[in-house]
């Protein structure tokens, strides 16, 4: 872990969290995203946080085109610090949010007062997020297989860039900005070891190389 006086610690993580469900939108633990916020409800959340712990979760919607006011939320999601905000015309907020830790939601808090969803959150599964332990795997035949996957998939991915990423941040750069599907991207939100992450991130490019070759 590192000596930024940014680091959070466990404890220091809230129970209870403002949720931005937006389909599609993944965050994932050291990963950055940026996100441009206009709607009314979602920029009280983030004045609000922005307030207290400047702690929020992005939560998938299970079904990414409902119509409901509030679609049901898959039961894991990522806690994220907004590490960057500025406003902008048009009443439109930009952010930045940096991943902090995955959760497993535990219920959702209905408040008559609030227009966003809050959520109690579960971070034990995912403890090793905030101090991940050393994880060893073989990034030559993850490499090869990242080439083959942009290969098949005629996507212009240039992999040398990645070789000096070190271990512990290369795994949750790839599942944030390689091109899974929703369902997929969750299955590795959803892993709580790194090597059921490894394992699952590998597959997936061995799955979707092989269903796209031809």
């Amino acid at each position: 872990m590192s000596e930024s006086i940014f680091d959070v610690t466990m404890v220091e993580m809230p129970s209870v969290l403002p949720v931005l469900p937006f389909a599609g939108t993944f965050l994932f633990p050291g990963q950055k995203l940026q996100l441009r916020i206009f709607e009314t409800r979602y920029i009280r959340l983030i004045f609000n946080a922005l307030a207290s712990s400047r702690i929020v979760g992005m939560v998938q919607p299970v079904d990414k085109v409902s119509t409901e006011d509030k679609p049901k939320l898959y039961s894991v999601g990522c806690a994220g610090r907004i590490s960057g905000f500025a406003e902008a015309e048009n009443n439109l907020l930009l952010i930045t949010l940096t991943g902090l830790s995955r959760f497993r939601v535990l219920k959702e808090i209905d408040t008559a007062y609030q227009t966003y969803r809050t959520v109690t959150a579960d971070y034990a599964p995912f403890a090793f997020d905030l101090n991940p332990a050393p994880f060893k795997f073989d990034r030559r035949t993850l490499f090869a297989k990242l080439d083959a996957f942009a290969y098949g998939n005629r996507i212009d991915f240039n992999s040398a860039l990645l070789k000096n990423v070190p271990d512990s941040a290369l795994l949750p750069s790839l599942a944030s900005m390689l091109p899974f599907e929703m369902a997929e991207k969750q299955a590795l939100l959803e892993c709580e070891t790194q090597q059921k992450f490894y394992d699952t991130l590998s597959m997936l490019l061995d799955m979707s190389c092989g269903s796209k070759t031809n």
